[in-house]
Formats: structure tokens, sequence, C-alpha cells
């Protein structure tokens, strides 16, 4: 037994999963028992101390929305610290969000905290999340948060139970992994023994309990196999309770920094007990002059551990915490669920990018023009994305009507951030300088603040009244945008009119392609549309044969197999065979891949595909391949793949634009095989040790070489996060892929050391609720059936990442520059005009949005690299928290931003940049 314990602090909880083995409304029903019957505890035994609410706050929204009558006891004892909530929102899993998704998240937690009365904890509690981004400390300091605890993605080998966590920045929190039972030690190795006579056993016996289990066991149950107790024993034997917590000191005591030992009272979806208090204060009766037992909360825990721990000792951890289990149990990394449900990954990372890099970056625009900032929109398209953002939801393990209730609130979130966008542009246009004659226009508009030379697809309504067989845009100093035609047809479109019945407009649909160079920095540009009588006819082409595209940059050849060898001509670089799939048999679950006893492993090179020139043109140029990629049909018996094959069809669109240095990759599988997990590869060629991928606020390097982990509890994988795009150099060459919402990716140590990315892990649902009952259900959804898309470029570059200037290359790719048509303006708004312009390519702006509490415009930006940057800032501006609260009040004309550095600013001063 560990002599030096002295303090044993015991913490009531629960761990709420919102949605996780039944869906929300079905959870929220137990949510109401649940605190219906803690609260009536904490209100009427004054002994019991408090109960932490699993460190998110969401919850108590889905309470009171079913129990409004409670408002006041819900206010009076989060006022009190007794039912404690927060910091979160929702407790996310990180490596499936966003960076901006992280902060809201804080932000939304600490409004909803104080909306109650609480105060904003100083302890991150964060009983969820597969692994942990390295940036988090930095992040949490700036929430006024100093404490974080959590227990994946650490291994008992790295450091005791206290340590301290610093981020690539510098920046520091104290830090918990828990001990050797984690957040359950005092509920199993106590709790159970003393009212169950059970530790880790897990049976249940009809006959010894007079108890009344309750099961709805006709047809209409579907496959809800559970029991429910409707009048569970409350029973206590107080003889077991010295044992049982001298078997849990001895067990757990040793893993503890100071004399205080840390008894966390909870289980997933656990409820206060009625006996927990008498329990305790019979405990400190028992080891009176031993241990001094109390019931408490984290924040106290904290409070005494700094007072008697030697903070200078501890073990320092930097970086993302990303462990496998080398020692312990329970606390796996679990890797896995980054690639489960690729398609509900991909729905996050569309609605993320619309949210944060078009609507607020836009809305931040019309506003500082003076339209009333969508501020109620806003808001309610980031609840529906911070709604989707708990841990089982949005890691892809729940069952199937989880995720479609996700699909929904993500269809919610895309359609809000159209409506803010459409609305901004709308007010832009509306109110431009009147243009002579009242001529048609194109405005283009650019969210990110980066000037940008893009290519894009245009689709106008022509009016048949203008005679226009095609058509010129000439911009007000009379530059002319080269375009290439790609089709024109008979049409008419609708106008609506709020003051009449809709209208029918005669037109010509005419598409084209156009190429503009040097749009605004957050800002827009105008062009005038001018009738031809000529049709316009392409000249050029980038496809120089059969099977072959070529610009300034790149060479690229579509093989028979339809995989493509790249060229590039800057560093006469060639790669070659990109993008074969790779496919492998799959027995695990979303949490983890499992391979097949005797798994076999089929790849696409060889197969006969038929390719075809889709598009042909100067500016953009298309080569399609399509192929049958025959894989086995399931896993059979696990041990071996099936027998049987299945075909997967399998379309590839490369795309080459002029000027570009990727090539845009478009591929759709018609998923028919379950239980398989597959793969695009790139052989790069690229002699480097290790990877470069984008994480939160951060580019994050890693080994290639895998450590040898024998005999470890979990063995360590290869497979590893990104955000937006993964790299990798030799300082000479570089090969980076783009990715939009695949999230997962690997290198191998291998000849060419390939690159590949996740494309559909298709498994089963698993539910490992209780270690000793796996229960496996029907639900398909998992399995990614059907028809899936998947879009990637390819972007090969001179130098590293850093060089390449690619965090910011890649934001390009995934944030489309928007167009609209529109009659002549009748306000005073330049032609032409940018709010905010960045020139440092290795400063990625994460945020651009409205103050919280002010009239004035919060730009986030960060520093990716190991040295310092300088951002030259012609505007007045504050620096503040990422909580927008304040840090100083002075600016220099040059923000200095150290390594890995996040710096939130508050601009109270724009001035547009007119050019006119």
């Amino acid at each position: 037994m560990k002599s030096d314990i002295k303090q044993i602090k015991v913490v009531s909880n629960t761990h709420w999963d919102r949605e996780f083995r039944m869906s929300f409304e079905k959870t929220r029903r137990r949510l109401l028992d649940m605190l219906d019957i803690t609260m009536d505890i904490l209100e009427q035994d004054p002994k019991y101390h408090s109960f932490t609410m699993d460190g998110h706050s969401i919850m108590i929204d889905d309470y009171l929305e079913m129990r409004p009558e409670r408002t006041e006891l819900v206010n009076k004892l989060i006022k009190s610290g007794r039912l404690i909530i927060g910091p979160y929102y929702t407790l996310a899993e990180q490596f499936s969000i966003g960076h901006e998704a992280m902060v809201r998240n804080l932000m939304w937690g600490q409004k909803t905290v104080n909306r109650y009365g609480g105060n904003m904890p100083t302890v991150a509690y964060t009983p969820s999340s597969w692994g942990q981004t390295g940036q988090l400390p930095q992040i949490l300091k700036d929430f006024g948060i100093d404490t974080m605890m959590f227990y994946r993605g650490i291994s008992h080998h790295e450091s005791d139970a206290e340590w301290v966590w610093q981020s690539p920045d510098g920046s520091e929190v104290l830090a918990s992994r828990f001990a050797v039972y984690a957040r359950y030690n005092w509920y199993y190795q106590v709790h159970r023994a003393v009212t169950r006579d059970k530790v880790f056993d897990k049976g249940y016996d009809w006959e010894q309990n007079n108890e009344i289990p309750f099961r709805v066991s006709d047809s209409l149950a579907a496959e809800d196999n559970s029991f429910e107790l409707l009048d569970p024993a409350l029973d206590y034997d107080k003889t077991r309770l010295r044992q049982a917590i001298e078997d849990m000191i001895d067990r757990e005591g040793d893993h503890f920094t100071s004399e205080i030992f840390l008894a966390m009272h909870g289980h997933d979806i656990s409820v206060a007990h009625p006996l927990e208090s008498q329990i305790i204060e019979d405990a400190q009766k028992e080891f009176n002059g031993q241990y001094e037992i109390t019931h408490t909360d984290l924040e106290n825990f904290w409070h005494e551990f700094r007072k008697k721990a030697d903070i200078s000792s501890l073990s320092v951890l930097k970086g993302e915490r990303r462990a496998n289990l080398k020692e312990g149990m329970w606390t796996f990394l679990f890797p896995a669920t980054i690639s489960a449900r690729t398609y509900l990954k991909q729905q996050d990372f569309d609605a993320t990018a619309k949210l944060v890099y078009s609507a607020e970056p836009l809305a931040s625009l019309a506003y500082w023009l003076g339209m009333k900032y969508p501020k109620g929109y806003l808001d309610r398209a980031w609840q529906y994305l911070l709604s989707n953002h708990t841990h089982d939801a949005n890691g892809g393990c729940a069952p199937d009507a989880v995720c479609l209730d996700m699909e929904y609130r993500y269809r919610k979130v895309k359609d809000i951030a159209d409506i803010v966008v459409n609305d901004s542009l709308a007010y832009i246009a509306k109110n431009l300088k009147a243009d002579e004659g009242n001529r048609a226009q194109l405005i283009v508009f650019n969210s990110l603040p980066v000037r940008r030379d893009e290519i894009i697809e245009l689709d106008l309504e022509i009016p048949v009244s203008l005679h226009a067989n095609s058509i010129k845009l000439t911009s007000k100093d009379g530059s002319q945008v080269k375009l290439q035609a790609i089709s024109m047809e008979k049409s008419s479109s609708f106008i609506d009119n709020i003051w009449d019945v809709p209208t029918i407009l005669e037109t010509t649909r005419q598409r084209y392609y156009a190429r503009f160079i040097s749009l605004p920095a957050l800002g827009y540009r105008t062009y005038v549309i001018e009738p031809c009588s000529t049709e316009l006819r392409n000249y050029g082409s980038l496809v120089t044969g059969p099977l072959s595209m070529e610009n300034e940059n790149l060479k690229v050849r579509v093989n028979n197999d339809g995989t493509i060898d790249v060229l590039n001509k800057l560093t006469n670089k060639h790669y070659y065979n990109l993008n074969y799939l790779s496919d492998q048999g799959e027995c695990g679950n979303a949490w983890k891949h499992m391979s097949p006893v005797y798994d076999r492993k089929y790849v696409s090179l060889g197969v006969d595909a038929n390719i075809s020139i889709i598009e042909n043109g100067p500016l953009v140029s298309r080569i399609q391949a399509e192929y049958n990629f025959a894989v086995p049909a399931d896993y059979a018996d696990g041990l071996s793949r099936n027998k049987k094959l299945v075909d997967l069809p399998v379309k590839v669109i490369y795309t080459l634009k002029d000027g570009a240095e990727q090539v845009e990759v478009k591929i759709t599988v018609e998923n028919n095989a379950k239980d398989h997990w597959l793969r695009a590869n790139f052989p790069t060629g690229i002699d480097t040790d290790y990877t470069s991928a984008d994480s939160h606020y951060d580019v994050v390097d890693r080994k290639i070489k895998l450590p040898d982990s024998s005999g470890w509890v979990e063995p360590a994988t290869g497979t590893h996060p990104l955000r937006t795009f993964i790299s990798m150099s030799d300082h000479k060459d570089g090969f980076s892929l783009f990715t939009k919402g695949v999230f997962e990716y690997e290198a191998f140590d291998d000849e060419d050391n390939t690159l590949a990315i996740t494309l559909i892990r298709a498994c089963r649902i698993k539910l490992a609720v209780s270690e000793e009952k796996l229960t496996e259900l029907s639900d398909r959804g998992i399995q990614c059936p059907g028809r899936q898309v998947f879009e990637y470029a390819i972007n090969v570059h001179e130098g590293n990442w850093q060089q390449a200037g690619t965090i910011n290359v890649a934001a390009k790719y995934y944030t489309p520059v928007r167009a609209v048509m529109a009659g002549s303006g009748k306000g005073e708004f330049p032609h032409e005009q940018s709010l905010l312009e960045i020139d440092n390519p290795n400063i990625h702006i994460s945020c651009i949005k409205k103050a919280e509490d002010s009239d004035d415009i919060i730009v986030r930006m960060f520093n990716p690299t190991e040295s310092e940057q300088v951002v030259e800032v012609e505007q007045e501006y504050k620096k503040v928290t990422m909580a927008e609260g304040p840090l100083c009040k002075k600016n220099s004309d040059v923000l200095s931003l150290g390594k890995k550095k996040i710096i939130t600013i508050l601009m109270d001063n724009l001035r547009l940049h007119t050019c006119e």
C-alpha cells in the first residue's frame, strides 16, 4: 500500500454521451431521469458536495427544453457550484473537426456557463477524444484554463498521473492522465464493491435481485435487447468499505505524484447515487487519522495539489498526444475514428469551410460596408455544427439513426452559410456605383485575405434582348478576362419580385471557364458583361495527346490503369503510378482497424481502364478513367476475406488548369463491398524520414518509420490525422496532397515512400459499451454503401511545405471564388475593393468575423512554422484572447508571431482598400 497518500478526493460525475447507443431523443429521455434524480439529491442532501456534468454544457440546454419548470433550480445549483458544467459546449473528437470549431466550442461553453450563472472552469476535463491536438494548451490558456485532464493519447510509460503539457509555442498547462482505471476508479473499486458486492464482475442474476427488469419484447422494439431496472436496489454494505478503499489505493496509489489521490466516481450515463455522501462520510470515519477523505470537485483537487506537489519535478510532454498504449488498461488511443464514416467527415469539412472561410468573411466585408451583421443566422449555424461535435457521433461510432440526425444538421449549417453568403453578395451588388446604361455586370468575390489568380466556371443567363452569341468580360480598367467556352443553350429564368408573381426572363444559358488575375484580397471586382455577335471559339488546349495534358508547370500522363505520371517541369522530378487504389480486409469497428487473420490485399495497378478526354481547352482540360476494381464481398468468417469478388465501379477525373501546380482529382466509387479498407496511393519517390501534415493551428512533423511496439497493450500504427494537406519533401522537391474531408493518411517506409489516404474504411457497428459484451448491430451506414465521391489535389512544388506556402495554397483549393451576375447598382460602393490582405505566405488567417461584444472585426491568425514571422498591419488593432478578452491596448505597424503562435486581434478602424 502506498504510504504517502494522505488525502482522497472523491469527485462525483457522469460521462454523458448525448447520442451514442441510441438517437438523441431517446438518449435525452434518459437525461431527464438523470438530471431529475441528481438535482433532487443535490437539493435534498446538503452533504452531497457537487456533481460534475462531464466537461460540457449542451445537455443543460437539452434538459431545460423539456423541463422549463426546473430552470430556477438549475440556475441555483450551477450558480452555487454544485452542478458543474463546462468548459466545453460539446465534447468533440478533436481530429475530425476544424480549428475554429475548437475555439467556438469553448466560446459557446463559456457563454452557456455564464448564462446559467456559473463560473467558467479552470480545469478542462476532457473524458473523450481519441488523441489530443498539440495546440490545446495554448488555446486553453486564452480561455483562462490552466489545467487539462484526459487519458487517451498518453501511455503510462510517458508520465505519472500528473505532468506538464506544453504546446509547440511553449504555453503550458498542468495535466492529468488519471491512474490505472482512469475516470472510473472509485466507481468500480469502491462504489460497486459496497453497493453491488462486485468490482469488475458485470454478471446479473435475475433470481437473486429483488428488482424489476423491464424490456419491450415485441417486434416493434427493433434490435434494442436491453432490460431496464424499474426499481434498482439501493443496497449498501459498510463492512466492505475499508477493504475496497485499501485495494484501490494499493492498485493505483503509486501513479500519483503528491499525497492526494483523485477518486473519480462516475461512469458512462451514470446518475448521482443517493447514498454517496453517506458512503464518503463513513469512509472518513473508518480511516480517520490515516486518510482525509472528502467529497469535492476537480477545481478543489487541483487547488490542493498545487499546495502539496513539487511541480518542478513533473514530467514535461510537448505537442500532440497520440501515443498508443504501451502500459495500462482501458485507455487505448483508438486512432481509427478519423476514417470511420468518411462521408460524415466530408460533410463536416464542407459545412465548416462554408461557414468559416466564406460566410463569416463575406458577412464581415458586407458588415463593414454597412450591412447588419447576420449574427442570429451565424449563431444558429454554429449551434447546429457544434451539436454534431459530440465525440462518438462526429467520430463516426454511433448507429445510423444518430448519423442521419447529423446529416440533417450539416444540411442546416450549409443552408445557413449559403444564405449568409448570398445576402452579403446581394447587399454589395445593390450598393455598387451606378453603371452606364444599366449594363449587366459580373461581380467576383474572394473571401480569402490573400490575392488570388483563379480559373472558375461561370453559369450565366444572358437576356435574349442582348443578342449575345458570346460575351466578353471587361474590368473597369479595360482589361479583358480570358474565357473558355463550355456550352450555350436556349433558356429562361424566373425573376422573383416581392411585389409581383415570378416573371420570366427569356435567356441564353452560357457557360464558360474564366481566368481572373489578382483578385482583391477579401474583396471583390466588377466586370461588365459585353454581348458579342460572334460565337466564342476555343483556341489551343492543355491536352497534348490521347492520354496527356500539359501546362507551363506540369506534364501529366494518364496510364492505362487509371493512374497518372506527373513531371514537375520546374525541378525535372518525375512521379509515377500516382493514385492507384489498394484494398484490404477490415474486421474492426469505428475505433480501431483490425485485419483478418489471413488477409488478402488487392491493388488496381494493371486494371484495364476506359480513358476519355472530357474537357479540351486552353484554360481547363480533363481526362477521365473508368474501370472496375474487383475486391472480396466481405470478411466472411473473419479469418480470411470472402473468395467471392464484387466489382467496385470507379470513375476518376483528372483536371489540369492553366498555370496550376496541381492536378485536381475527383474519384467516384460505387461501394458494393463490405468489411474493407480502400485507400488511394501515391508513390512519391521522395527521400525523407518525415511527413508534414496540418493540424489545429499547426503543421506537425511525424516520423515515417514505426517504433518497435512489441509487447505493447496497443501496438503502434502508421495512420495519422491531417486537416487539409499532407506533404513530403527532400528539401529540393516537394509532394503534397490537398484533401476535402479525408482525414487519415499513412506514409509507408517502402522503396517509394508511398503515401496513402483513406477513402473508405467499411466496417461493422460493434458497440463495446462494456468490455464483457460486444453488441453488433445490423446498421449498414458505417459500411459506406453506394456512391462515394472524393476530391483531392496532387500538388508538386519546389522545397518543403513552408517554402511553397502550402497551408495557404491548400486554402485556395477548398475555398471557392464566388461570382454573381447583377444589374447596375444604386449606391456609392466602388467597383473594386479589398477589406484585408496578408502577404506572408506562412501566416494563415483562420477566422474573420464580427466581435461578440463590440462593433469591431476579429481576425485570428497563426504561425505554423518554427521561426518568427511578421505581418505588416496598416489598420489599428488590439491584441485580444481567443475568448475575445483584452490583452493589450497598443499596437505597432508590425505584428510579430513567434514560432507556432496563435494571435487574435480586434480591428476597430479598418480602412477598406479601394482601387478606383
